[in-house]
């Protein structure tokens, strides 16, 4: 999706097939009267988000439309048992100077892979750092086991004198965990390529053990049109 700014999710979404989920960040501001719609396909060795093991290798398709300052998107990708697909719309606009953006996001999936997710999304790009906050979220578990409420923060930014970008992101309230990255993006030929290499905690919300205290990478490819 169409973000504002370069950071965690970009780098974990830039890398998964740059793009990423919504708010979470992105990239310019878009020009006030511009009007655009573009599509994105990718492939990715391993699926982690926020720290979380999601699948073994996905592909995955995105639309995004801009219309002035308004965004919206879909993201759709194979999970193990299913089809996540994800839906998000926003404002970009500045604040004293600074690029920010507010929006809205549902993770939703198919076959009881997971519960659904939703929250609200705010950002802003300070230069040498981005910052992300999905705040208001909600996880319906499966099985009617009711829902848990959650808030996830993340800040990114280039590591200097180096290619690469470092992101830190962490959960709050019912949902624990927090995770560190390192990642790398260049686009060979109209093909975006990234590389992912990761670190969680030992109470990360994930649905084994093994997936948890671990070390992650992942490579991705995709192209945008």
């Amino acid at each position: 999706m169409k973000k504002l700014i370069n950071s965690s999710l970009s780098v974990a979404m830039a890398t998964l097939m740059s793009l990423s989920m919504f708010a979470q960040a992105g990239e310019a501001v878009a020009d006030d009267h511009a009007s655009s719609v573009s599509y994105n396909v990718g492939y990715m060795s391993e699926y982690w988000y926020r720290g979380v093991y999601q699948s073994e290798s996905a592909v995955s398709f995105g639309a995004d439309m801009e219309a002035g300052s308004f965004y919206a998107g879909t993201w759709w990708a194979d999970v193990d048992s299913g089809v996540e697909y994800d839906i998000y719309a926003g404002f970009n606009f500045e604040l004293m100077g600074l690029p920010m953006y507010l929006g809205a996001t549902g993770y939703y999936y198919s076959d009881n892979f997971d519960g659904d997710y939703e929250e609200m999304n705010v950002g802003v790009d300070l230069g040498f750092a981005a910052i992300d906050y999905a705040f208001a979220g909600t996880y319906d578990q499966l099985a009617n086991a009711g829902e848990l409420d959650y808030e996830h923060f993340t800040i990114s930014g280039a590591v200097p004198m180096t290619s690469l970008d470092f992101t830190y992101g962490t959960f709050q309230d019912e949902l624990t965990g927090h995770y560190y990255e390192l990642s790398y993006g260049a686009t060979v030929s109209g093909v975006d390529v990234g590389v992912v290499l990761g670190r969680n905690s030992d109470d990360s919300t994930a649905a084994k053990a093994s997936d948890k205290d671990t070390t992650y990478a992942t490579f991705s490819l995709g192209y945008s049109f």
